[in-house]
């Protein structure tokens, strides 16, 4: 993939710019919802069929906006000149990529800081800033999948997309790629910080008692002593279960986030989303990890574990 791109300031030939440096793309609304291109796909129309994307079988080659990505500079051509004003989507994964999303309105600064606090300081890599006032840290795509929500406003992207500048923010502002406005590809590996355990290139851990975590300077203090578990620790803890252990793991992690939001000690909702992110990540099905959250609320609290 090229780097050192300098990228056009009108959508169409940015569009063609990235399509010609190897980087799949895909037209993406005002709102950041994708295309739908043919009428077999469009709610609107009388002639909606119910269907998976990549079972469409409409033979139109836009069709799907995010299944539809691309790197045919033509059909990128023609994508755009039907609509000029269409932002410039790029799934990650397809493209090798992992993102950080952060979104300072929602909190991201702060969760990105206590994030470093907990793994260290996170390499330098390729950055864009969002037409939001947000920012995009874009590193080499894992083998394996990532969870998504990492805390308030702050995700992680990886099966998703992204815009790429000179997208249009719904608040008018433009994304564009940080330093001098080339976009760069990324060349840096996902942070081995945010890898789970087992896929770390490091010696094996001490062992420790079984659903205890090693102390962390940065957790929450339980009132009368011990150090709680932050949401983040609890995700960890799912993302470094084993494919035999995954179902205790995050019922586990599950009891514990009932119990801490009980406390006031972490936001409950901030904890669903986050571990069935996580469970989805290791191989959960959505279902499955949805009942296995509802019914850690039933479970009797257990005070033992306190790291």
């Amino acid at each position: 993939m090229t780097v050192g791109i300098r990228i056009p300031a009108e959508l169409p030939a940015a569009a063609e710019a990235y399509a010609e440096a190897g980087i799949k793309v895909f037209r993406v609304r005002r709102n950041k919802t994708p295309y739908a291109n043919c009428v077999r796909c469009d709610r609107q129309s009388s002639l909606y069929v119910k269907h998976r994307p990549e079972d469409c079988q409409c033979g139109v080659p836009t069709c799907h906006g995010f299944w539809a990505a691309t790197t045919d500079v033509t059909l990128v051509r023609r994508w755009w000149a039907e609509e000029p004003d269409a932002n410039i989507g790029a799934p990650c994964k397809l493209n090798g990529w992992a993102v950080i999303d952060i979104d300072p309105r929602n909190g991201g600064n702060e969760s990105y800081q206590a994030l470093e606090k907990r793994v260290g300081v996170l390499p330098g890599t390729t950055m864009q800033l969002t037409g939001g006032g947000g920012l995009h840290m874009l590193y080499r795509s894992p083998d394996f999948d990532l969870p998504g929500l990492l805390g308030p406003g702050i995700d992680f992207k990886h099966n998703g997309y992204i815009l790429l500048a000179p997208s249009v923010h719904a608040s008018g502002g433009r994304y564009q790629w940080a330093g001098s406005g080339e976009y760069m590809a990324p060349t840096v590996a996902w942070p081995a910080a945010l890898l789970p355990r087992k896929r770390r290139q490091a010696p094996p851990p001490r062992a420790t008692p079984r659903h205890r975590f090693p102390a962390q300077g940065n957790r929450q203090q339980r009132p009368g002593g011990g150090r709680m578990w932050t949401v983040a620790d609890l995700v960890q803890h799912v993302m470094d279960s084993h494919d035999g252990g995954r179902n205790n793991a995050f019922f586990f992690a599950a009891c514990r986030a009932h119990e801490l939001a009980e406390q006031n000690l972490i936001d409950l909702g901030e904890a669903q989303m986050g571990l069935l992110s996580a469970a989805s990540a290791v191989g959960l099905t959505d279902s499955e990890a949805r009942a296995s959250f509802d019914s850690a609320s039933t479970r009797p609290s257990d005070r033992g574990w306190v790291a």
